[in-house]
């Protein structure tokens, strides 16, 4: 191994502090969500907005002000792009300060942006999600239960089992307080995540979302929760009649709340049964089953779409498909990895590079499959019977 030169280690070490202190990255998103800093600069109605001021709207202690402009200006730098920052002449002092003002990231933070995106970083920095991190090391030298090296009775628990007691789903149940804030926290990131993708499937309805729903006369929005997404897809296509399938306890009294003529809610499971239809919808639902669960799942949705007299329809799939090894590194790319990671640990699952999806669908018996296009990290999937 040939020695690095002086220059080298300390790059070296500038990448170890780096990550070590990334954290403080997330820590500061937090506050700003905490503390409604994007809305306090959207509130201000003028292109930027000094720390001064911010001090002032947010009732930042006098003894705080340097360490809050430390936050702004970590949040701001070209890497985290959380807000934009430069410096000014303020008119009343003649003096020059640092002014902020949103970028597309913050406005996605602001409370009233109906794309809201706020609660996914929340949800992780809940305690139950933050903590199962920490025991990484000892989770991935466990072997199993019974201290054996017998392969049936491998331990299957997760890292999060380890440390909250109780899988993932199993947690979200249970009654505690901070069950059910991670539990609200949850489904807020969900729904706030399905408005987005459903905004980008219908928001080129002329173009991109005509060829997904070209022919389509019904969809079947599998596991669809509240309805966010096949609400949109049926308002944008009011001759589709669109259905959302999911858990009966999940969909029970959804009926009943305000959605479009054209979109119904069905109770059942999809590791049993899938109603027919012209396509099946999967919204990120797959990248937390195991391989056997997902075939089955498809082998469902197969079904569904085989039809009568020959006609086929297809199934919709959005979910990741894994840059391969060697690809160069992007945001993609290590949102992907780090997903993949997360799967791994929370659910005993993972998130899957394209051939791994071919045998997916080679083993449900689909005869092709299209991948379309991206959305951020994710890929939409056309898979055939």
């Amino acid at each position: 191994m040939m020695a690095s030169s002086q220059e080298e280690l300390v790059e070296a070490q500038s990448q170890i502090w780096r990550w070590a202190l990334s954290h403080l990255v997330s820590l500061s998103i937090k506050c700003a969500i905490q503390l409604r800093i994007p809305d306090a600069i959207n509130q201000h109605g003028k292109p930027a907005t000094s720390l001064s001021q911010l001090v002032s709207a947010l009732q930042i202690p006098p003894s705080k002000t340097h360490a809050f402009g430390c936050m702004m200006r970590v949040l701001s730098t070209r890497s985290t792009g959380f807000f934009s920052v430069q410096q000014r002449q303020q008119e009343e002092e003649g003096e020059e300060e640092m002014c902020y003002s949103l970028t597309p990231a913050s406005r996605l933070l602001l409370r009233n942006e109906h794309l809201n995106q706020a609660s996914l970083p929340l949800l992780h920095f809940h305690p139950a999600m933050r903590d199962y991190c920490s025991v990484l090391d000892t989770w991935l030298l466990e072997e199993n239960d019974e201290g054996t090296n017998n392969d049936d009775n491998i331990n299957k628990r997760t890292a999060f089992e380890v440390v909250n007691g109780a899988s993932f789903w199993d947690y979200l149940a249970g009654s505690s307080g901070p069950a059910r804030e991670l539990k609200g926290l949850f489904y807020d990131a969900m729904v706030s995540d399905s408005k987005l993708v459903a905004d980008a499937l219908v928001s080129s309805a002329g173009g991109e979302g005509s060829l997904l729903f070209r022919g389509v006369r019904s969809l079947v929005d599998v596991a669809g929760g509240t309805g966010i997404v096949a609400a949109a897809v049926a308002e944008a296509y009011p001759e589709m009649k669109c259905v959302v399938l999911d858990l009966p306890h999940v969909v029970e009294g959804l009926s009943a709340r305000p959605h479009p003529g054209n979109l119904e809610f069905m109770g059942g499971d999809m590791l049993e049964s899938v109603p027919s239809a012209d396509a099946i919808l999967l919204k990120w639902i797959l990248h937390n089953w195991d391989d056997e669960s997902c075939v089955k799942i498809l082998k469902c949705c197969k079904a569904a779409v085989s039809g009568d007299e020959g006609k086929k329809g297809k199934v919709i799939v959005i979910d990741m498909v894994m840059s391969e090894v060697g690809v160069e590194d992007d945001l993609s790319r290590e949102i992907q990895l780090c997903f993949d990671l997360m799967m791994a640990t929370l659910y005993n699952a993972k998130e899957r590079n394209e051939m791994e999806w071919k045998g997916l669908f080679d083993a449900a018996g689909f005869s092709d499959y299209k991948i379309i296009r991206q959305i951020g990290p994710r890929s939409i999937i056309e898979a055939y019977p």
